[in-house]
């Protein structure tokens, strides 16, 4: 089959185009340009296309713009222009048909009037709003809950950038005292916890159940009461499963971009997946994550009976240390805003439930209780930078 129209060539070197007639080639799947000679009574054949120039076609008030790249070297730009709208679909549909979706409605919006395009192009962008949303919510439900450990494990040996593991047996003993009172009661988890030797008061949870506290928290820490409403709060975010749900996030947008570029290989996809621990160093817990934590540290402090006035009393300095020293603090640490919002949040719910909160700290194991008030003791390994003083263990 072979259709043709009237056009102009435009060769990128001179002002005046050239005039003759494009000729559809379906046999070789080719573009020709046939350019009418001077006196209009022959015509000369000038050069061929077929898709792998990567023309782009757009359309111009009434005409339609198929443009190329002529030369590579000097990136000059070669031009043909027609009238014919149904010529300019079928050169859309033939020649562009092997570039990735995104590419190709792009160019059906730019071939085509605006009116033409308008509720398509409206349709397509809220359907990719809801499924991109969707799938940022829940693509991690679909990631293997095995997984998470081994993503986890990852993250946790890039940690070496904010302070290396040492060890105070007897503190991270005592601290596991208190897992099996946060964990859900059939917990897919097996909760490992790390101190690491910086001079940042905090903890970090990662995917699979290890946890990892800074040994400055434990320095400042008043008392375990403090660090039971803190691992509370990072058991909320493992068994709620937040780092799968922030890397799952991060991913479907990187793949949405990739697939927009043309770059959804396989090679792609697998560099996502070694990335994955390494990213969630960087990736920051969402505000509604950290409430979800927070509201499953209330719920399970009232349970057990532990009060959370401890937690509290750790936000409010914590909060004071960020307005004076939070140039020293890695971006990460931020996630967790030590703000007067939260604070509220754990008193509100601790004025509602108080009942249920004395009536579970009359039942507390006596072991329990008693740790609550003692304060942590540090291994001097522990100690940032040998610049204090621990009690050996």
């Amino acid at each position: 089959m072979i259709r043709q129209t009237t056009a102009r060539y435009f060769d990128g070197e001179h002002v005046a185009p050239k005039h003759g007639r494009l000729v559809y080639d379906a046999e070789h799947g080719e573009l020709h340009f046939y350019a009418r000679a001077a006196d209009g009574a022959s015509e000369k054949f000038l050069f061929s296309l077929d898709k792998y120039n990567d023309f782009e076609l757009r359309l111009r008030g009434a005409e339609q713009h198929v443009e190329w790249r002529r030369d590579k070297k000097n990136q000059t730009s070669a031009l043909v222009i027609l009238n014919d709208q149904r010529f300019a679909r079928l050169v859309r549909d033939k020649f562009l048909a092997h570039k990735n979706i995104f590419w190709r409605f792009a160019t059906y919006i730019w071939s085509e009037s605006f009116v033409r395009v308008a509720l398509p192009l409206a349709a397509v962008l809220l359907t990719t709003a809801i499924v991109a949303h969707f799938a940022m919510q829940n693509l991690y439900r679909a990631i293997p809950e095995t997984w998470d450990k081994e993503i986890g494990d990852q993250a946790a040996a890039g940690m070496a950038d904010f302070g290396e593991p040492c060890e105070s047996p007897q503190t991270v003993k005592d601290l596991k005292l208190f897992v099996p009172y946060f964990a859900d009661a059939h917990t897919r988890y097996t909760y490992e916890i790390q101190i690491i030797n910086a001079p940042i008061e905090n903890a970090f949870a990662l995917p699979g159940g290890r946890i990892l506290v800074f040994s400055q928290t434990l320095i400042n820490a008043k008392n375990y009461a403090e660090l039971a409403g803190i691992l509370a709060h990072e058991i909320g975010h493992v068994e709620h499963r937040h780092g799968m749900q922030q890397l799952s996030q991060y991913m479907t947008l990187r793949l949405l971009l990739a697939l927009a570029f043309g770059m959804s290989d396989d090679a792609t996809l697998l560099a996502f997946g070694a990335d994955a621990g390494a990213l969630l160093l960087i990736l920051k817990n969402s505000r509604d994550h950290e409430r979800d934590a927070d509201t499953y540290a209330a719920e399970r402090l009232a349970h057990v009976g532990i009060s959370s006035s401890a937690l509290r009393a750790f936000f409010e300095r914590v909060s004071d240390e960020h307005k004076t020293a939070i140039e020293r603090i890695p971006d990460f640490v931020l996630t967790h805003p030590a703000d007067a919002e939260r604070i509220r949040f754990f008193e509100r719910y601790e004025k509602k439930h108080s009942a249920k909160l004395q009536a579970a700290a009359k039942r507390m194991e006596p072991n329990i209780a008693s740790l609550l008030r003692q304060k942590p003791a540090l291994s001097s390994e522990c100690y940032p930078n040998d610049d204090a003083e621990g009690d050996e263990e």
